[in-house]
């Protein structure tokens, strides 16, 4: 087997497996990447509701990435949920001296209702020292309208506008995501190089898509650890994550949200 290249997630983990540092390793695994990770959070949740959840203290989250990085040559790092302000100041901090690979940042400002996780300052916390230190930003179309601090239609119009804003508060690439809208297809709206693409694929309607957002951000993560073009990346992740919901459409794991299904493809695309 050909070695693999190696992607770090920086992410809160999930009880019921689903979602966050479980579904990011999910993902490197299936995509023949090696995961390592710094975990932020430990959460109490099953596919039903979430119980709690305890915030690893910001100096073990950077012992646990120095620990990483001495040791693997990281392509990519990725983000997910942070948790609190101290984290997300950390990864930030680190950003800013070249302390850390380049960063694709899951912005995890709602919850699975759509609810906000985080007061207003923290939000601003997150647009102002986190999003510009970014390679891509994975907002869905709710996290979008925080971190701009206004409404949003859901029209491929105005999403595109949005996704431009957001490219110009510093990530390279902004990908806006459309598994929360209702529609029959999922669009991602993609903002590069002042150009805004668009990639869509058929929606599958089952209630196991937890992890999706994690899914695809780690996809993508993988897919330029391998050396995959930008776009090309995207455009696989979202591919990947589509099927994996497909796989998983009639599964009953939970009386909630299900997960989704990550194992059963087979992409050694990028490694020779």
């Amino acid at each position: 087997m050909t070695q693999p290249p190696v992607v770090l997630t920086i992410a809160g983990s999930d009880s019921g497996g689903g979602s966050g540092l479980q579904a990011d390793l999910r993902t490197f695994a299936a995509q023949s990447v090696h995961g390592v990770c710094a975990l932020t959070v430990v959460s109490s949740q099953n596919t039903d509701e979430f119980r709690s959840a305890l915030a690893i203290p910001a100096p073990v989250v950077r012992s646990q990435i120095e620990a990483v990085l001495d040791d693997f040559e990281v392509k990519v790092a990725k983000t997910g949920l942070l948790y609190s302000e101290e984290n997300i100041r950390l990864i930030s901090e680190m950003a800013d001296v070249g302390l850390l690979p380049p960063l694709v940042v899951d912005p995890v400002i709602v919850n699975r209702h759509g609810e906000p996780l985080y007061e207003t300052s923290t939000i601003e916390l997150i647009r102002r020292d986190l999003i510009p230190k970014a390679l891509v930003i994975t907002p869905n179309h709710l996290e979008a309208m925080h971190l701009l601090g206004t409404e949003l239609d859901e029209d491929i119009e105005a999403l595109s506008d949005a996704a431009l804003r957001l490219a110009a508060m510093g990530p390279t690439v902004v990908v806006l995501t459309g598994g929360r809208r209702a529609a029959p297809t999922m669009i991602d709206v993609v903002a590069y190089d002042g150009e805004v693409v668009l990639f869509e694929v058929e929606r599958c309607w089952t209630n196991n898509v937890r992890g999706t957002g994690d899914t695809f951000s780690a996809a993508i993560a993988g897919g330029l650890a391998k050396g995959i073009p930008m776009l090309e990346s995207v455009s696989r992740a979202q591919t990947f994550t589509a099927e994996a919901v497909n796989r998983a459409a009639n599964w009953t794991l939970g009386a909630g949200e299900g997960p989704i299904g990550h194992l059963g493809h087979s992409d050694t695309a990028g490694l020779d």
